[in-house]
């Protein structure tokens, strides 16, 4: 069954993608993929969108708070690199489906992160400024805290994928 927009006709290469579509969310094609059954829907990325938004807003209301008072530069850059790397996180997992996808792929974007977190840390302690040892050990911290959190979300996945397969059985 096709979906056609009313009032316009499809091109072969829209009947083929309809096709395939249909073809690769049949309950066979799930049960082969389970990554095709799990995307969120509209209300979770709204949601996700809603955080997003809110995490912004404090990034700018921080900014500008240091601007008028005397906040210290090293707080202000770790506080600003956190929250950018909540909104990565947020990013990779939910509207690019990492959250849903192969761990290898997990893995891929955890080892950027942890790179990227290390990089822009050393170039703050080799241009001064970044200054105090703590906030270089808090930024270390936030990309083991982030590690670990992608582990568990993977260990979590591939618990349910194990739990899936006997659920099946009891149809029978």
């Amino acid at each position: 069954m096709s979906t056609r927009p009313p009032g316009r006709e499809l091109s072969d290469t829209e009947e083929r993608a309809i096709e395939a579509t249909a073809e690769e969310t049949t309950p066979e094609a799930v049960a082969t993929e389970p990554e095709l059954a799990r995307h969120p829907g509209p209300f979770e990325y709204v949601m996700v969108a809603v955080v997003l938004s809110i995490v912004t807003m404090l990034e700018v209301a921080l900014y500008y708070l240091a601007l008028h008072v005397d906040v210290p530069r090293g707080l202000l850059v770790a506080m600003l690199l956190g929250m950018g790397a909540l909104k990565f996180a947020l990013v990779v997992l939910w509207f690019m489906h990492l959250r849903f996808d192969s761990p290898l792929f997990r893995r891929v974007f955890t080892g950027g992160l942890v790179l990227a977190i290390t990089l822009y840390v050393i170039v703050l302690v080799i241009f001064s400024s970044l200054r105090a040892l703590w906030l270089v050990l808090l930024a270390l911290a936030l990309a083991v805290v982030v590690v670990l959190a992608m582990i568990r979300i993977e260990r979590r996945g591939s618990r349910l994928q194990r739990v899936a397969p006997d659920l099946d059985t009891g149809d029978q």
